[in-house]
């Protein structure tokens, strides 16, 4: 493959290394790739999938998102009530 630059998303379903480390690192990483990938693949990285011959890329996607709690809904802060601005005011024209 050569050393060209393609999105993850842009990638074929099931790519091979050397895209997924393009995509994911920049160009000439391929080395610290392949030190990396077993390192993933213990935390549920996506392995290679013998039969298609690459990792499916959704699931690296997905498996990013995880990781960095992009997968999960972030509770919203509500509001706790309208503000009561008149002790402040109150207090600010004492001083004057």
């Amino acid at each position: 493959m050569a050393n060209r630059f393609q999105p993850l998303d842009k990638l074929p379903l099931f790519a091979e290394e050397e895209a997924i480390s393009i995509a994911l690192l920049g160009p000439g990483k391929y080395a610290h790739w392949r030190q990396l990938a077993p390192l993933l693949e213990g935390r549920g990285f996506p392995k290679i999938d013998a039969e298609m011959g690459g990792r499916y890329t959704p699931a690296i996607k997905r498996f990013f998102d995880h990781e960095y709690r992009l997968d999960t809904a972030q509770p919203v802060a509500s509001r706790d009530g309208p503000e009561d601005w008149g002790p402040w005011k109150r207090k600010s024209a004492r001083r004057a």
